[in-house]
């Protein structure tokens, strides 16, 4: 049986579609090369031409989003709130860093330093509510 699509598929999709027209309405306001990795101390370490820090994230975030489903189809959570949780929280995460990297390259004023912080929240957060909604002990 072929995956449909659903609900949780198009609300994702639409978080990447706007996640790549930040990009687009910020193109404007890119430098050449914009940088797409920070060190711990929120210091740029990684750069890329304009076109390819715009949509990449986005671009990763549609072939996650494939990717997720496929391994949500091949073996199906046993409560039916947990796929679409994941994945929306997910392809959301991505969408609010890539919104807050392009801002940053365009100038605005983006607290970067805290990210590292948040990304740790979001990944306990999430691992947490996808074992306990599924009852799996870790131990």
């Amino acid at each position: 049986m072929s995956p449909s699509w659903s609900r949780t598929d198009g609300l994702a999709v639409g978080i990447v579609a706007l996640a790549a027209l930040a990009g687009v309405a910020l193109w404007p306001q890119l430098p050449a090369e914009v940088a797409i990795h920070f060190s711990a101390s929120g210091t740029p370490d990684n750069h890329v031409p304009k076109a390819v820090g715009v949509v990449l994230l986005p671009g990763l975030m549609l072939g996650l989003l494939v990717l997720v489903q496929a391994g949500l189809a091949a073996d199906p959570p046993s409560h039916p709130q947990t796929g679409p949780v994941v994945v929306l929280s997910t392809t959301a995460f991505l969408g609010v860093i890539h919104v807050l990297v392009i801002a940053w390259n365009a100038g605005y004023p983006v607290p970067l330093d805290g990210l590292l912080v948040g990304t740790l929240v979001f990944a306990a957060l999430l691992v947490g509510y996808s074992v306990w909604r599924e009852g799996t002990s870790l131990g």
